[in-house]
């Protein structure tokens, strides 16, 4: 086999807060599995995390369930959007050694057969000294990811729909307290609100 033709092995070394472009953060998804909330709940970082995640809910029928990072609109280019938990003054991620798996594996994955880079414009491909042992390390923890997104996906609409459920029942139980006073004070301004949506719009006069 040619030197032309022989294949690199991969190689990463984070840029930490010297990188330029931290595609890492500004990917259009950053996801979280199950597995994340645990680990941060053992860590007792749940609290100060919860505020930047939240649950995406399918669109269409091809769509799932997720968890993923809240956006935030970049202050440097407003248009574009960056992970909620990115700070831009400091160009780092505020949970940098509590961050999401997705984040750990970046910019390798794994895809269920075959290892593939997420986003070659990560500026820290290529840089290290590759050897078998980290390449077995970043594999193995790209293998776990893939792991912690299936099983996330397969048990997050269960997971979703019991709570869903619950706050319902709750809420039904919270009614059932309330006097009938209260019960209908809470229908009428229920029903001047739907009255005042539809309701139509009066004609605008003609100018003169």
């Amino acid at each position: 086999m040619t030197e032309e033709k022989k294949k690199d092995k991969y190689s990463f070394d984070c840029l930490e807060k010297e990188c330029g472009n931290r595609v890492c953060c500004t990917r259009p998804i950053v996801t979280v599995t199950i597995d994340d909330i645990s680990r941060w709940t053992n860590q007792q970082l749940l609290s100060h995390i919860m505020h930047a995640i939240t649950i995406h809910t399918p669109e269409s029928e091809t769509d799932l369930f997720r968890i993923e990072t809240k956006r935030q609109p970049l202050k440097a280019d407003p248009d574009k959007s960056a992970c909620f938990l990115f700070n831009e003054e400091s160009n780092t991620c505020t949970i940098r050694y509590s961050r999401p798996i997705s984040c750990r594996t970046f910019p390798l994955e794994f895809t269920g057969d075959r290892y593939i880079l997420s986003n070659k414009e990560c500026a820290g491909i290529g840089r290290g000294k590759p050897s078998k042992e980290s390449l077995e390390e970043a594999r193995d923890l790209a293998e776990q990811e893939y792991r912690e997104k299936m099983s996330t996906v397969s048990a997050l609409p269960g997971v979703y729909s019991l709570f869903t459920l619950q706050m319902i029942e709750q809420s039904a139980k919270a009614m059932e307290g309330l006097s009938e006073e209260d019960r209908q004070s809470i229908q009428e301004i229920m029903s001047r609100g739907d009255s005042s949506e539809s309701a139509p719009e009066s004609p605008a006069e003609d100018a003169d």
